[in-house]
């Protein structure tokens, strides 16, 4: 088998495992699971009943209810701002935006969840806006009158003016959507999130960063797809209805040679993120020892940090089983990984660091 210079050994096998918290179609770019924790964004992940393998790029945690829907009562309104709902086309070309207008009177208008969130310190808010007569949104992360958090952005240029407490970004979504964001960085916990449609006046730095707006009853803001999660970076998007919800997003379907397809809550969703080589370093494959649980036939399959499968077994039911792989072996270039197990109770992979064109241990 030639020098063997690392050997990885899982006995009694601890997989990520969890459900799906929602039915999924075959195109959403996102997976809502029941828990996250210990998930991975460097490893694939198996939908078992479809066996559709999904990559993501990142887990996310939405703490608002009813992410698009901004005329329920989560959401209130000071100032007299008026709410209408589905009235212009999302970013997901569903006609689910809704349009905030502030009144023609002069005041510090603003929407947003007034109660029901304490989130700890550090956290990310942002919301998907567009112009629609008005090309400014202050976003705020309330704490007190002279110490909270926020942003102002230019709808019509996709730029951060200016920012209290906080570090913002914007994005360019396509169509005049921007998706703006403040993560704050004072280290206070904020109970209220404010957006806040303007023309651009400096924002009130004494006053919870609010700017004054004199309107007409018709220039407004789009707005859809809001977010607050504990996190100190922007994730992706994860729309809500009446609850919280935790899912894996920016997803790619049907990896791996597999093909996306529905799937049910409950359904269940699998990762095991076992590195066996340094992420980085290219290796050789030259052998590998599975034990089956005996239950019937039996699968390993090993990716590469791109998730592209290298080496896929299937086991005959009940025996043990050795492969040793002749000549070169299977040259992973950026790591060993195990993206799947099926009915395995424990595997030992022998690799060793590789040298050649274009690949340096």
């Amino acid at each position: 088998m030639g020098s063997v210079n690392t050997q990885a050994t899982r006995s009694t096998l601890t997989s990520v495992d969890t459900t799906l918290s929602a039915n999924i179609n075959a195109t959403q770019d996102f997976i809502p699971v029941a828990s996250t924790t210990n998930f991975s964004t460097s490893v694939v992940a198996e939908i078992e009943s479809t066996n559709e393998v999904v990559s993501f790029a990142s887990i996310t945690t939405n703490l608002f209810t009813y992410s698009e829907d901004f005329t329920q009562s989560f959401w209130s309104v000071a100032g007299s701002v008026t709410v209408t709902g589905d009235a212009d086309t999302a970013p997901d070309g569903t006609t689910t935006a809704d349009k905030v207008t502030p009144p023609s009177a002069t005041n510090a208008s603003m929407l947003g969840p007034f109660a029901s969130i304490n989130p700890s310190i550090d956290d990310t808010f942002s919301v998907f806006c567009k112009a629609d007569g008005f090309n400014f949104v202050n976003l705020v992360l309330q704490v007190g009158a002279s110490n909270s958090s926020g942003g102002q952005f230019n709808l019509s240029t996709g730029t951060v003016v200016t920012t209290q407490n906080a570090t913002a970004s914007i994005s360019d979504e396509g169509n005049g959507w921007f998706r703006c964001s403040i993560t704050m960085t004072t280290g206070n916990t904020a109970g209220i999130q404010l957006i806040q449609a303007n023309s651009g006046g400096t924002p009130d730095t004494s006053n919870h960063f609010r700017s004054t707006v004199t309107g007409d009853n018709s220039k407004s803001i789009l707005v859809w797809g809001a977010q607050l999660e504990d996190a100190t970076s922007l994730s992706g998007y994860l729309p809500t209805v009446g609850a919280s919800r935790s899912g894996l997003t920016t997803v790619t379907r049907g990896v791996n040679g597999t093909t996306a397809a529905s799937a049910s809550s409950g359904d269940s969703i699998q990762q095991l993120p076992y590195a066996l080589s340094s992420v980085d370093m290219p290796v050789r494959l030259r052998a590998i020892s599975v034990s089956p649980d005996g239950t019937g036939a039996a699968r390993l399959t090993l990716c590469d940090n791109n998730g592209d499968t290298l080496c896929d077994v299937d086991i005959p039911d009940g025996k043990s089983y050795t492969l040793n792989l002749p000549e070169d072996g299977i040259i992973f270039p950026n790591g060993v990984f195990v993206s799947n197990t099926v009915k395995i109770t424990a595997y030992t992979v022998y690799t060793e660091k590789y040298s050649g064109p274009y690949l340096t241990s």
